[in-house]
């Protein structure tokens, strides 16, 4: 599945209500297309607007400052208007919806459309400024295969979103695409990210860079210090995000053993390296001096790897 970017809902997966900017990191956010289902899309006829159209998107997901909300929707497009339509340079808390969204993002583009636009007039007012065509053809609208990087998904009266990719079945004609300095980067806010590829970055999965262990949240930006994935917890370094392992790490006084994989030793035994010696950790990790001992009941309890 390509990719799309949409403003989804609040931190409590609620439409209104909530804290100002994205408070989990999923109000707006990238993910893979779905079948909503979606009844039109919008194409910029120049290809160069759709590739500022995604562009612009891609800066948003980024932005944690953005948050949705749909009573204070109009919030990120007051702030962008002002500054020039720099979705990058926003840096006070504010709130949109999905259709405000994809208003900043065309806005973004240069096509001048008003940010009250919702989901049951955002594609008359698209049609409106002739720098768009209509596509109702089922492939466009029950696959991404068709689809191209830029267009608008509209499910009227519903929601919308802006694809981020294109479709296999798109055609040879790509717009062009945004480059991404390749390795490490850091943005404004201080947070590090990855760029595998000059078009892609990695987001919501671990990564083996150089020789350690990584893991990005699905912004793309890296995670430090406790990290859980199904019931296992990690500890990403705080220094620099590598996950830590074979070690103990002391955190706030308590002690925890991160075992060879890097998952965090509970209620088991640890043996020392140099002595006859063995330590217990508790169901949550915590070490328990009380119980150190040359004589582990292995029979009931396991020894960390």
């Amino acid at each position: 599945m390509i990719k799309i970017g949409q403003a989804s809902r609040d931190e409590r997966g609620r439409y209104s209500g909530g804290a100002a900017g994205d408070q989990d990191g999923r109000e707006v956010l990238i993910r893979e297309w779905y079948n909503r289902p979606w009844n039109k899309v919008l194409r910029a006829k120049n290809p160069s607007i759709a590739e500022k159209i995604a562009a612009a998107m891609e800066k948003a997901c980024k932005n944690d400052y953005i948050g949705y909300d749909q009573n204070q929707r109009t919030t990120l497009y007051s702030l962008c208007k002002a500054n020039g339509w720099k979705i990058e340079d926003v840096k006070t808390v504010c709130e949109t919806d999905c259709s405000a969204l994809v208003s900043v993002c065309v806005n973004a583009a240069g096509i001048r459309v008003s940010g009250d636009i919702y989901t049951g007039n955002e594609a008359a007012a698209l049609l409106r400024t002739g720098e768009f065509e209509l596509l109702t053809a089922p492939k466009y609208l029950l696959s991404d295969e068709y689809l191209k990087r830029g267009d608008i998904l509209l499910y009227e009266f519903h929601h919308t979103a802006i694809t981020l990719q294109d479709g296999k079945k798109a055609g040879k004609t790509k717009p062009a695409q945004v480059e991404y300095p390749l390795g490490w980067n850091v943005s404004e806010s201080g947070q590090w990210w990855y760029a595998d590829t000059p078009q892609s970055i990695i987001a919501g999965r671990w990564a083996y860079i150089n020789g350690r262990w990584y893991v990005f949240d699905q912004k793309g930006f890296m995670i430090k210090g406790w990290f859980k994935q199904g019931e296992d917890w990690y500890y990403m370094n705080p220094a620099d995000g590598a996950m830590l392992s074979e070690q103990w790490v002391n955190i706030d006084g308590l002690d925890f053993y991160l075992t060879q994989s890097g998952v965090l030793a509970r209620s088991v035994y640890i043996k020392d390296a140099d002595k006859d010696l063995y330590y217990w950790v508790d169901a949550d990790g915590k070490y328990q001096k009380e119980y150190d001992t040359s004589t582990p009941d292995l029979d009931k309890y396991d020894l960390a790897e």
